[in-house]
């Protein structure tokens, strides 16, 4: 009787699903351009309920090349995805959740000049600046070498003080 109420629930569940497949809170993918200034196109990914599709993957396809994406990143907390086109024609951005939902939209930069004038120039110059956690394992490293330093040289002493007498 116990096992008969454990199986109840799951199965009344399921054959439930399986009468009602549209109040199984599925639901799909909305993709919109909202692009703001001019060169910079953001999308926002979102589902169809209006939640945003935090977090997604993004991968930007580019004219010239339909099949090899010229950029992968993620989108942020609130959907939202903004890439800067180097060339005019229709750009590809897919997003995907990881959990099955996927969206796409078509993004079309008019001309060559919208796209090239969206980059702007930037210092190039490399940087000598270490990244932080590089700097700190080098700083724990530099100071791990001194005291083992001092502690075997303070070893050898006394050990070379023993063997004089």
């Amino acid at each position: 009787m116990k096992y008969l109420s454990v199986l109840a629930v799951p199965v009344l569940a399921s054959i439930l699903f399986l009468i009602f497949p549209g109040t199984a809170f599925a639901h799909g993918v909305e993709v919109s351009d909202v692009t703001g200034q001019a060169g910079v196109h953001t999308v926002r990914f979102s589902y169809t309920d209006g939640t945003s599709m935090l977090f997604a993957k993004v991968r930007v396809f580019p004219p010239s090349s339909p099949d090899a994406p010229a950029q992968e990143s993620i989108a942020d907390r609130d959907g939202y995805f903004s890439f800067i086109p180097f060339e005019a024609g229709d750009w590809r951005l897919a997003a995907e959740d990881g959990m099955g939902h996927r969206g796409e939209i078509i993004v079309t930069v008019d001309d060559a000049a919208e796209a090239e004038t969206a980059l702007p120039a930037q210092n190039t110059a490399p940087s000598n600046k270490l990244p932080k956690a590089i700097a700190i394992v080098l700083g724990l490293s530099l100071l791990a070498n001194i005291f083992a330093l001092w502690y075997f040289a303070g070893l050898r002493k006394k050990g070379s003080g023993k063997n004089a007498h």
